[in-house]
């Protein structure tokens, strides 16, 4: 009988987690939503290539240099752990709109809100867009340096949360060479702000995705992954995926990423 209740006790969770992943909704649904709400479908597109082909990929990390640095982790591989809310910035909108969404697969709802982007050679305050500089408004410069302060634009899968300068904090790793797989080394993270409302961004971050303080325990509690000490494991969380110059300039429905493999 202990045999049987725990063979139907399997076979129902089994079942449960393939009913959850079939009962997402169809990425026209989401579509149609995105649509409905004047977003970016063609950034949209780009996830939905990256889930059909990349779901179950396992990526290669780049190791940090500072072997203490437990924020980035000690394993070589990356995963996609968390598949129901995936997290979409779209760079090529100015910052005093909301251009930070968060998707749940399940229901449909979109979490709309500012964020912030990297400075580059400016300052944080800095409201003229001109060569090497980054306005409060508009991001036209990108790097994968260390200490560049510029954003990086890209495929991510995020990470564990801690608590860093700005409070609560989330890891983001970078998945793409050479375009934002420093991400983590650059200690570029998702983070709050009081200069960011949940409508505008009023000043340029170091890098960093900033956002409200309104929202900061929403976005993590959706998207980060796990640490679990009594085991050192380790599970990673959801999709980041930054929309900037270099991905408009990609085919529709394509995810063209360098990525680690």
């Amino acid at each position: 009988m202990k045999l049987m209740t725990k063979t139907f006790l399997a076979l129902a969770l089994v079942s449960t987690a393939l009913s959850a992943r079939a009962d997402y909704l169809s990425w026209k649904e989401i579509e149609k939503r995105f649509k409905a709400e004047g977003l970016n479908t063609k950034a949209l597109g780009h996830v939905q290539c990256f889930f059909e082909k990349h779901e179950n990929t396992v990526f290669k990390r780049k190791m940090s240099f500072n072997e203490a640095d437990n924020r980035c982790g000690q394993d070589s591989q990356i995963t996609l752990d968390k598949k129901r809310v995936f997290a979409l910035i779209d760079y090529t909108a100015p910052s005093d709109q909301r251009r930070m969404f968060l998707v749940d697969r399940l229901t449909g709802g979109i979490s709309m809100m500012a964020v912030a982007h990297g400075r580059y050679k400016a300052h944080m305050l800095n409201t003229r867009l001109s060569e090497n500089k980054n306005s409060i408004k508009h991001a036209r410069y990108f790097s994968n340096e260390l200490g560049s302060n510029a954003p990086s634009s890209g495929f991510y899968v995020s990470g564990v949360e801690y608590e860093g300068k700005f409070g609560r904090s989330m890891v983001l790793h970078g998945l793409e060479d050479g375009i934002n797989d420093n991400a983590c080394e650059r200690a570029v993270v998702v983070h709050k702000h009081l200069m960011v409302t949940r409508g505008s961004a009023h000043a340029l971050s170091s890098g960093c995705p900033m956002i409200s303080r309104d929202y900061i325990d929403h976005v993590i509690n959706l998207l980060e992954g796990n640490y679990d000490p009594a085991t050192n494991e380790v599970t990673n969380g959801s999709v980041v995926f930054i929309y900037g110059p270099r991905e408009s300039k990609w085919a529709a429905s394509t995810c063209e990423g360098n990525f680690n493999l």
